[in-house]
């Protein structure tokens, strides 16, 4: 049996009791034995709720545990990840996936979390049809925006044509990068408590950057480790909800802290120098 890592799994859900199911068995499949798997009930209806939890009797490091409030990603996690054990949290939303191609990926992005001046982890999501690249990283942008690298592009295509104009780095290796996305997060929960968690000032996006940004500003690293994905079937597990303009806002005075006007993302430049302030 191999060991256990002293990793807490933190998912939340909104109903999709099978869709949550998925994501943990897949988890239990392709990925680590890990210390303990949470996951927190959203406002779910009682018979979803019931599934999930039926499921978890079986599960003896599964707990179900409910956050009965208006949803807010900030605080639901900060709330969640205050209920764990574990020295290490993986925060994973319900629409994650892990396939063949994810095993070893968390033991790697653990690794990673574990030296002294790394701060936050993530890795490389396809969409569902495990061909696209949904997030390999995020890089800031002019005007206090930021977007994800090679988002939409052929997974295969940006392994075979490394180097090249369009796909200047490679996934396959381990980078620094000023952020990645809360889809998939490792961290160390002392690092995380320390600089206060989620910022509950955004309500849906956004707070995912703004922890890496301010993470960085503390003294530690965030790093996106290559070699791997996992599928994110992305935003299907709840209906659309509006971006509110706070969150806008609220990004805009966090992402602006990172951007070099002559570099463009420090981490990036290759990818950012070519994006101009809107109108120049």
């Amino acid at each position: 049996m191999s060991s256990v890592l002293d990793l807490s799994v933190v998912i939340a859900f909104h109903n999709h009791a099978k869709m949550t199911i998925d994501c943990v068995s897949s988890l239990q499949k392709y990925g680590p034995n890990v210390r303990e798997i949470l996951l927190i009930s959203n406002n779910s209806s009682p018979d979803e709720l019931r599934i999930v939890e039926e499921y978890s009797k079986s599960q003896p490091n599964i707990r179900v545990l409910t956050w009965d409030y208006p949803f807010n990603y900030q605080k639901e996690y900060n709330w969640g990840i205050s209920q764990t054990s574990g020295e290490f949290i993986l925060m994973l939303n319900n629409d994650i996936e892990l396939t063949e191609g994810s095993i070893g990926l968390i033991e790697s992005m653990y690794k990673k979390a574990s030296k002294k001046k790394v701060g936050i982890v993530g890795c490389t999501l396809l969409y569902g049809n495990e061909r696209d690249i949904q997030h390999a990283g995020i890089f800031l942008m002019p005007e206090g925006m930021a977007d994800h690298m090679y988002v939409r592009e052929r997974y295969q295509t940006a392994l075979k044509q490394v180097g090249s104009e369009k796909f200047p780095y490679d996934i396959t290796k381990d980078m620094p990068m000023t952020a990645v996305t809360g889809a998939a997060q490792l961290v160390r929960k002392s690092s995380f408590e320390k600089i206060g968690g989620f910022d509950e000032k955004f309500i849906i996006c956004g707070g995912d950057v703004d922890l890496c940004i301010r993470m960085n500003e503390s003294g530690l690293q965030t790093w996106f480790v290559g070699g791997g994905y996992m599928l994110h079937k992305e935003s299907i597990s709840r209906k659309f909800i509006p971006i509110p303009a706070e969150d806008f806002y609220n990004s805009y005075i966090s992402y602006i802290k990172g951007y070099d006007p002559e570099l463009g993302d420090p981490f990036l430049p290759e990818i950012t120098k070519k994006i101009k302030i809107h109108g120049v």
